[in-house]
């Protein structure tokens, strides 16, 4: 969930993911939820359990309306979470087969193909500390190459900050590509579930 929740706000669209996810009716065997997602403190296995039967169709309707250069990242995002909670209803059957365990080694192969999009959001602390210093450092050599370069002598003030917010993209790119250059999935939670079918047998 912290995946989607920095998904959804990377690309403006928490406030209506939080629209969604309180107007689900209730239903039986599903409580309708009180408060938007990212105002709850603390969730209950019972909300938890109810959260995962409806993530699927609230963060693909939060996913509506994309331009172009949005529609392969959210596609990536929309059949990894898919796939994700795919697998954890199965590990939830009392019995398997070889049938449901194929499925889930399925469900698994395409979380691992389409995860790399939220590879920016598994930095580790010292990644992200690294990522702030580059941002700074960046910022402060685009206000320098700006500040000796002799056409901005003629500019206003508002036209020096213009050439700034000009610069601001291309430097969230930059720290964009460096979050995902160092980072990965590494770690046990997303190690585990590839031992499930052979836990089984």
């Amino acid at each position: 969930m912290d995946w989607v929740t920095f998904f959804v706000e990377q690309h403006s669209r928490v406030d209506k993911f939080n629209q969604l996810c309180t107007m689900i009716p209730p239903y039986p065997g599903f409580a309708r939820f009180n408060k938007p997602y990212c105002q709850v403190t603390h969730w209950s296995g019972k909300e938890m359990k109810a959260l995962r039967g409806v993530i699927v169709s609230v963060f693909a309707a939060t996913l509506l309306n994309l331009s172009a250069s949005q529609r392969i990242p959210f596609t990536e995002a929309l059949l990894c979470v898919k796939n994700l909670v795919y697998f954890h209803l199965m590990t939830q059957y009392q019995y398997h087969t070889e049938a449901t365990m194929e499925y889930m080694e399925k469900y698994l192969e395409e979380i691992h193909h389409h995860k790399d999009v939220f590879s920016r959001f598994c930095a580790s602390e010292s990644t992200k500390k690294v990522s702030e210093a580059l941002k700074k450092q960046l910022t402060l050599d685009k206000q320098d190459d700006q500040e000796s370069d002799p056409a901005s002598n003629n500019l206003s003030g508002a036209g020096k900050r213009g050439r700034v917010h000009e610069a601001k993209p291309q430097i969230e790119s930059a720290i964009a590509q460096h979050l995902v250059d160092k980072s990965d999935f590494n770690f046990v939670k997303m190690h585990l579930p590839n031992h499930f079918s052979d836990h089984i047998r």
